[in-house]
């Protein structure tokens, strides 16, 4: 039986919905969430979001969710994660919590931009990496069976046949749901890609 071939959604930033935080003190772009029809009220197997945090603050609570955090843009951030202090003053800084714990957010200058992967503990683990190329230069990709998302950061960017703008708040994004191989190409400026790969953990369905 032949493979099944990989089923692109591009995922364009002016597509790309803006929702209310849990905690009801900003906003966040959604770049891309499973199922398409999830939400923070219904409930999410995984999600992509870029958020701009604009002022001192408690985060939202996400209870058996995973997740990671990257400073995208500004100043820094310090966090405080249900007691320890986690600094983020360098651009593509990361941090990894569990949703539930409490966190509340110090800034260090004027407001941040960040992105968060976040993912239902029970059914999914997320191996998520930020791709850096200089103009010009390119990167093999080959991502296996399951559910992957590339995102947009900075410059311009060509993989499997269509664009991906990136800005300080995030960018264009394409999601694939099954293997695909291919090739980054950096058309436009130094580029930073999100590739991040959803897996079920074992005897969980995608």
């Amino acid at each position: 039986m032949p493979e099944a071939k990989p089923f692109l959604t591009w995922l364009p930033h002016h597509a790309q919905r803006v929702v209310p935080w849990r905690n009801g003190l900003g906003q966040t772009r959604e770049v891309a969430i499973d199922p398409p029809d999830g939400s923070v009220e219904r409930g999410f197997r995984w999600r992509v979001s870029c958020a701009g945090v604009a002022a001192d603050g408690p985060f939202s609570v996400f209870p058996g969710v995973d997740r990671s955090l990257w400073l995208v843009r500004g100043d820094g951030v310090e966090l405080d994660v249900d007691g320890r202090r986690v600094l983020l003053d360098q651009r593509w800084q990361r941090v990894d919590f569990a949703g539930e714990a409490p966190v509340h957010a110090r800034l260090r200058g004027g407001p941040i931009d960040d992105l968060n992967v976040m993912v239902r503990r029970s059914d999914v683990l997320a191996d998520a990496a930020l791709l850096e190329l200089s103009e010009g230069a390119t990167a093999p990709l080959s991502l296996p069976a399951g559910q992957h998302v590339l995102l947009g950061l900075q410059g311009v960017a060509t993989v499997f046949g269509g664009v991906l703008g990136g800005s300080a708040g995030g960018g264009d994004a394409v999601r694939c749901d099954g293997a695909i191989a291919g090739e980054l190409l950096a058309m436009d400026g130094a580029v930073v890609v999100l590739v991040v790969t959803f897996v079920a953990r074992h005897g969980v369905d995608p």
